[in-house]
C-alpha cells in the first residue's frame, strides 16, 4: 500500500485517471469495478495483469470495449507466441499494442527492470515512475518482450531450483552458513560473463565436469535429498559428451551454440 499513492500521484501529474476491474481494500483515488464493461471505452490506457492461462481471453474481453487508438500494456507472464495473438486480436480493433516483460520482483522494495516493445512502448515508459519501473524500450514487435522474458526464466526458475536442492543438502550437513560464503567469487564479475564462460568451456570440460556432479548425486543420494536438479545436469552432461563435439578452446560463445545445437533438441540421437 505505501508503494502505491507515489504511483497514483505521478499519474495524477499527467493527467491520468486510474479505473481497475478489481478488488482491493483500502485504496482511495480508484475507480473500483467488478468486471470489464463499458467504462473501458474511456480508457485511453489499459494495462492487463491477470494470470498468464487467461491473458488471451482478457484481451478479447477487452477488445468489445475499448476504442481505437487506446494503448494497451500487456505485463502478463505469457510466451512470445500467447503474446502475438493478443495483439493480433487487438491490432485488428484498431487498439495499439506494448508487449512489457516484467523481469523480475518488487522484492525488498527495488525498481523493477520492465522490457517494452511495441508502438506506443516510449509513451509507457514515460508514464510509469522510475522510482518502480527501471524501463527499456526496445526495437522489435509485440511478443519479443515476452519471449526475452520466458527465455530468461528458463535460467532464473532453473537456479532457483538449483538454489532450493543446493542449500537442502548444505543445511542437512550443518554448512549453509560456510557455503553461502564460498560463493562470494560470483560477485567478482558480472553474471553474464559467468554465462559467457560456462558456455564456452562446457564442451572442453564436459567429461570432468560431469565426473564430479556424479560425486554431488553421491553426496545428495547420502543426505537423503532428491537430486531432481542434478540429475538433470547429468543428463545434459551426458548428451554433450554423447555428441563427441571436437574440443576446441578457441570457440566463441557463437560458434560453441552453433557446436552445441544439434545434440540439445529433440530426437537429437539421431545427430550424435
Amino acid at each position: 500500500m505505501g508503494r502505491e499513492r507515489p504511483q497514483r500521484a505521478h499519474l495524477a501529474a499527467v493527467g491520468i485517471h486510474v479505473q481497475v476491474a478489481s478488488v482491493h481494500r483500502g485504496v482511495v483515488d480508484v475507480t473500483l469495478h467488478g468486471r470489464l464493461g463499458g467504462w473501458l471505452a474511456e480508457a485511453d490506457l489499459v494495462f492487463s495483469l491477470v494470470p498468464g492461462t487467461v491473458a488471451i481471453e482478457a484481451a478479447r474481453n477487452a477488445a468489445d470495449y475499448l476504442r481505437a487508438g487506446t494503448t494497451y500494456v500487456d505485463f502478463n507472464s505469457i510466451t512470445g507466441d500467447m503474446m502475438v495473438e493478443v495483439a493480433g486480436v487487438l491490432s485488428a480493433a484498431g487498439i495499439q499494442v506494448v508487449d512489457g516483460g516484467v523481469l523480475g520482483n518488487f522484492e525488498g522494495g527495488n525498481a523493477v527492470p520492465v522490457l517494452l516493445v511495441g508502438e506506443g512502448a516510449e509513451r509507457v515508459a514515460g508514464l510509469l515512475p522510475a522510482s518502480h519501473f527501471l524501463c527499456q524500450v526496445a526495437p522489435g514487435k509485440p511478443g519479443d518482450a515476452s519471449a526475452i522474458k520466458m527465455l530468461r526464466s528458463v535460467l532464473m526458475k532453473g537456479l532457483e531450483t538449483l538454489c532450493v536442492e543446493c542449500l537442502l543438502a548444505s543445511e542437512s550437513q550443518g554448512l549453509t552458513p560456510l557455503l553461502l560464503k564460498a560463493f562470494d567469487d560470483l560477485d567478482s564479475r558480472p553474471f553474464v560473463k559467468t554465462m559467457e564462460v560456462l558456455t564456452k568451456t562446457h564442451i572442453v570440460h564436459a567429461g570432468r565436469r560431469m565426473k564430479e556432479v556424479e560425486r554431488v548425486a553421491q553426496v545428495l543420494e547420502k543426505e537423503g535429498i532428491d537430486d531432481v536438479m542434478t540429475q538433470a545436469t547429468l543428463s545434459l552432461f551426458r548428451k554433450t559428451l554423447a555428441g563427441a563435439i571436437p574440443p576446441d578452446p578457441s570457440r566463441d560463445l557463437a560458434a560453441s551454440l552453433a557446436a552445441l545445437a544439434p545434440h540439445h533438441r529433440r530426437n537429437s540421437d539421431d545427430h550424435s
